[in-house]
């Protein structure tokens, strides 16, 4: 198939992207277009106008500031994955984009462009949620705003960006020394889209103890789902294999999955707590690489 007919607009300032955005109810934002455009082609989503952002200026910007890493719009996700910049400041962002897709796909896909699809059965909203990053949105006649992954996330496909805003970039926070991270998925094949994964990241103190857990889960329901159990309980001990496994048994209960396309309520809830403890055994594996 072949998209129906749309406009198609290619602004070069947020200002100007913003103004094609309001003119038109139902406008779509193409940045990588690795998700939008498979949609265009089966006639799943048939927008009256396509807004190109790739020559806006200053979105492709990645850079550190006041402690976070900011990742703008456009920045490429295999750019973000090659970054030796991005693997010491947020390593968990690292790891689960290896996770995501295929290298041609990564090539043009954009960090920004996953996050705001929202796919429930991706990778980098669960790491958003997990790490407290912020969106920046841009609306007009109203100016900046942030939001936090907490509010971001709405039902499957839909997040908190108001109609004709744009999401200029995400920031996360940088990890501090001692941090290290692990990503694990389970699916059907490899590269497939995954039925559940589990993000989380680990930074040590003194006497090798765990001082801050980070652990969230993506596919067990319409948005990813933040581990606050198990990371209390793996704040104060050391990450030893029995503790990352005792902390994981936690994961179980914390939710009700939901059923989906890809697999059921059951399964995912029984192979929860196996994917929690691989995240977290993946994660505390780098410690003796990182040390």
């Amino acid at each position: 198939m072949r998209p129906a007919n749309f406009d198609y607009r290619r602004p070069t300032t947020v200002a100007d992207a913003l103004g094609d955005l309001a003119s038109t109810p139902g406008a779509r934002v193409l940045a990588g277009g690795q998700s939008l455009v498979p949609l265009l082609n089966m006639r799943l989503v048939q927008p009256p106008v396509i807004v190109d952002i790739n020559r806006v200026e200053g979105l492709d910007e990645l850079r550190e500031h006041d402690g976070r890493l900011h990742v703008g719009a456009t920045v490429r996700q295999a750019t973000v994955l090659a970054s030796e910049r991005v693997q010491r400041a947020v390593p968990l962002l690292v790891a689960a984009l290896a996770k995501v897709a295929h290298p041609q796909v990564r090539s043009r896909g954009t960090v920004v462009g996953n996050l705001c699809h929202h796919d429930p059965a991706s990778e980098l909203p669960a790491v958003a949620v997990a790490l407290e990053a912020e969106f920046t949105v841009a609306v007009q006649g109203e100016g900046v705003r942030l939001i936090a992954a907490a509010e971001f996330f709405g039902e499957q496909f839909r997040t908190a960006v108001p109609p004709a805003g744009l999401v200029t970039g995400v920031s996360f926070p940088v990890a501090a020394p001692c941090t290290v991270a692990g990503f694990h998925e389970i699916s059907r094949k490899a590269k497939d889209f995954a039925l559940i994964g589990g993000a989380a990241q680990l930074r040590l103190g003194s006497h090798a103890l765990v001082v801050d857990a980070r652990v969230a889960v993506t596919g067990l329901g319409h948005r990813p789902l933040r581990m606050t159990a198990v990371e209390g309980a793996l704040v104060g001990v050391p990450p030893t294999n029995d503790a990352l496994r005792t902390a994981s048994r936690l994961a179980t209960g914390e939710v009700l999955a939901e059923v989906n396309a890809r697999s059921g309520a059951g399964y995912r809830s029984r192979v929860l707590p196996v994917v929690v403890h691989r995240a977290l055994r993946a994660a505390a594996a780098r410690i003796e690489v990182s040390a």
